[in-house]
């Protein structure tokens, strides 16, 4: 049984990466090299599922080092995706302080005292 072979095109098509994007991996040994030469290059099924997976944890948010080291089986662990809401408050024109509403939540008080510091510097107090 044979193993299915692709071109870049094929590759590009399937994982949504760019012939750059491609050949910039194969360089920095992320994947593995074409089997052939120049346009009769080819790259096999082992290829594209690594390809695949690259874009699968980039979508989880891990760095390129990270990958790299993480698909040639260094100790990393995948990263924990954190998603926060955040609350704005504007202290003056182009000057805003970010609190995570959690944050907001359990330290009202303080966040409150913080603005007022903030907004008395601010005016010049």
């Amino acid at each position: 049984m044979d193993e299915k072979t692709y071109t870049i095109d094929d590759l590009c098509d399937l994982t949504g990466f760019s012939r750059r994007t491609i050949r910039y991996y194969v360089q920095e040994g992320i994947i593995g090299p074409p089997a052939g030469r120049g346009r009769g290059g080819f790259y096999y099924d082992s290829q594209l599922q690594k390809l695949l997976q690259i874009k699968s944890l980039q979508d989880k948010g891990m760095g390129l080092t990270a990958i790299g080291k993480y698909l040639n089986q260094e100790k990393i662990e995948e990263p924990v995706v954190r998603r926060h809401v955040w609350v704005e408050y504007e202290i003056i024109p182009g000057v805003e302080i970010h609190v995570r509403r959690d944050v907001e939540e359990r330290l009202q008080k303080k966040v409150l005292d913080i603005l007022k510091v903030a907004q008395s510097i601010a005016e010049g107090g």
